[in-house]
């Protein structure tokens, strides 16, 4: 397949990121196949800090990178994404609504009508005296000098600095790209405390999340951090040891059905020392062991009667059957393999690069593979003799670790407001007046 070299250009970069390299190669047909599907992809590097989006108009991918602490789980629905990130779950709501209106530059904070104006104390002697000093220079009296002296390569530092600043305001309140389809604007957070979140999933009881701090499943509850709700029958007590890391789920019917362990340990971290592979693949109902001896396995994903999941430490993409009790192994790729969602035939699988981990058992892919790549591979599960991608996005500069990947629908090109962007000032989402329970509003 042909590669054409990507320069991202659409993010919004901070004056901190200059160093930064995201650039990507993908196969010539990624594009139309994003576009002629109405979809786009979504998925996070907690090594990067990123949660990136994949857009495309058809001819060329467009990444977009928003800026995150520590971004993990996914969850997208047609009704929004929610987002796992250090100590926090956020939700974003699609207001496609709000489309027209980002389209728009952004007006200043001083031409807002609704916005706070507080006068600062003294301002009406810090303004004379400012006025006496310019009136100073212009009668030929020398400016008052700094109180510091900087040397020439300071000061272009300095300049080079508040310029990038500049432009990096200018950006953000410019109006965004014309192909943008949909909309996701920041509208709720959860504060969980840093429970090492996972995988997260939408079910009948609201938000699932692993908690891989805690060993086990919770829910939320704005009350508490989290409510636990399972852990495996290996696990003695729930406490932020991280010992048999727990870290994939996925959900049957709006339940948790099945989850990953890198170990059966139930002692401090442990699994970080084991000297053999011994991850598991778990029943939640029956809390049982169906599959075990996995190099770190990750992203078990329930999907036309069977669980696909992630044999990471060897690049592999299996597949488990219940009701034969069998597994099989579909694909092997040149990266750890961690995160998978699907739309129709289509798998996406999310590849990382093999890294220096606090393990004391690496990856079996270092001894496998000269060299190992960061990205996302597709492959066609209705061409089952076919075992290698139909196509692929890879990235070549500071993206090395991918967790989470997920899919879109009914959107090639959208756009996410995030919790700090200068747009959540003004732009609104609202239902009609409603009337009150003891009578009427008007």
């Amino acid at each position: 397949m042909a590669e054409e070299k990507k320069n991202n250009n659409s993010d919004t970069f901070s004056p901190l990121d200059d160093e930064l390299d995201f650039d990507c190669q993908y196969s010539d047909n990624l594009p139309a196949i994003l576009k002629e599907l109405n979809i786009s992809l979504a998925f996070t590097s907690y090594q990067a800090g990123r949660l990136m989006l994949v857009r495309s108009d058809g001819k060329t991918l467009d990444v977009n990178f928003k800026s995150f602490p520590r971004p993990m789980g996914l969850a997208a629905t047609e009704n929004g994404l929610t987002l796992g990130i250090f100590t926090q779950i956020i939700n974003f709501q699609r207001e496609d609504g709000l489309l027209e209106q980002i389209k728009q530059p952004l007006q200043g904070i001083e031409e807002d009508i609704t916005a706070p104006r507080i006068k600062p104390k003294n301002s009406d002697a810090q303004t004379n005296a400012l006025t006496a000093e310019k009136a100073g220079e212009k009668n030929g009296e020398p400016a008052q000098e700094p109180v510091f002296n900087l040397s020439p390569e300071q000061q272009q530092q300095v300049q080079k600095q508040q310029e990038a600043m500049r432009a990096y305001q200018q950006k953000l309140t410019a109006a965004l790209d014309e192909r943008v389809d949909a909309c996701f604007i920041s509208r709720s957070a959860h504060y969980s405390g840093m429970i090492n979140i996972h995988d997260i999933d939408w079910g009948d009881e609201g938000l699932w999340v692993v908690n891989s701090s805690f060993s086990c499943l919770c829910t939320l509850d704005p009350d508490y951090s989290f409510i636990p709700r399972w852990k495996p029958h290996f696990i003695s007590e729930l406490v932020p040891e991280d010992r048999c890391h727990l870290n994939g789920m996925t959900l049957k019917d709006g339940k948790p059905a099945y989850v990953t362990t890198f170990s059966k340990f139930d002692a401090p971290g442990k699994w970080r020392k084991g000297t053999k592979f011994d991850g598991t693949l778990m029943s939640v109902e029956s809390n049982e062991i169906l599959v075990d001896g996995l190099a770190m396995p990750h992203s078990p994903r329930w999907y036309n009667d069977r669980v696909y999941y992630c044999n990471s430490g060897y690049g592999q993409i299996c597949s488990y059957q219940p009701e034969t009790q069998t597994t099989e192994t579909l694909y092997e790729v040149p990266g750890f393999t961690r995160g998978m969602d699907f739309y129709g035939p289509l798998m996406f699988v999310g590849l990382s690069k093999v890294r220096d981990a606090d393990v004391t058992k690496p990856a079996p892919l270092a001894q496998k593979y000269d060299e190992t790549y960061s990205g996302i591979w597709l492959f066609n599960l209705d061409d089952q003799g076919n075992k290698k991608e139909i196509g692929h996005i890879k990235f070549t500069g500071n993206v090395d670790q991918i967790y989470d990947v997920a899919v879109i629908p009914n959107s090639s090109f959208p756009e996410l407001i995030e919790p700090s962007h200068p747009r959540m000032r003004n732009h609104f989402c609202h239902p009609e007046l409603q009337a009150l329970a003891t009578g009427s509003n008007e």
